[in-house]
């Protein structure tokens, strides 16, 4: 029975359409740093880091979708359900149109976005910091030795520092009203239709026909 588009889609081609996008908002930033102020520059940088994220987490070293299955959903299946290539590509790619919509919506929304990178950022570096332990604990029977998971790098390195600089902004600013706290809408839209909606639904139906072939990272330690 041929592929549905759906079936294709969900493979590689939405990875390289995100990574694709990376390279063009990269560019975008490049020839608009001279005219944008701080929370453009921002929002955009996180359409920039939001692909080398999933880089991490799906391509190389890959493996998140396995560690969220079996050691955080508990799934009887990790390979998949709650997690598989359509939640990811509802997750991710939905993610990333919605970031590079955002940078080009911050003139209008202005600060409202800079608490919304705020909160992603650190969000995702608590969460990404909290499966590593879990991952940890539970293979370091099987020779792990690191916290490392796979997510965690880009999570520190480049989605916090965004964070700390957009707490930086604010500060030094000085031009954060209250008005700008409606930035925990869009953390609240991401969360809810982008993350934990595609989830339920998975859980629901149960269905293998999104199922990845492949446990990156953490092989290693399940064939011990």
């Amino acid at each position: 029975m041929a592929e549905s588009f759906l079936d294709k889609w969900c493979g590689q081609p939405w990875l390289h359409a995100t990574y694709f996008l990376g390279i063009v908002m990269l560019n975008v930033l490049i020839i608009n740093w001279g005219v944008w102020d701080v929370p453009q520059k921002l929002m955009c940088l996180l359409a920039v880091f939001l692909p080398l994220h999933v880089f991490e987490e799906l391509t190389w070293p890959n493996g998140f979708h396995f560690m969220m299955n079996k050691l955080i959903q508990k799934s009887d299946n990790p390979l998949a359900y709650p997690e598989n290539k359509l939640t990811d590509m509802v997750t991710n790619f939905g993610a990333e149109i919605m970031f590079i919509v955002l940078t080009f919506l911050t003139p209008m929304l202005g600060n409202k976005v800079v608490i919304f990178i705020i909160f992603f950022g650190i969000g995702e570096t608590f969460v990404h910091t909290l499966f590593s332990v879990l991952t940890y604990r539970h293979y370091r029977s099987k020779g792990k030795k690191t916290l490392y998971s796979p997510g965690l790098v880009t999570a520190w390195c480049l989605l916090l520092e965004a964070a700390i600089y957009g707490i930086y902004w604010l500060v030094y600013s000085k031009s954060f009203v209250m008005s700008d706290l409606w930035g925990l809408a869009l953390v609240a839209f991401l969360i809810i239709f982008l993350v934990r909606l595609p989830f339920i639904l998975s859980n629901k139906f149960k269905t293998t026909r999104f199922a990845y072939s492949e446990i990156g990272y953490l092989e290693k330690y399940e064939s011990d």
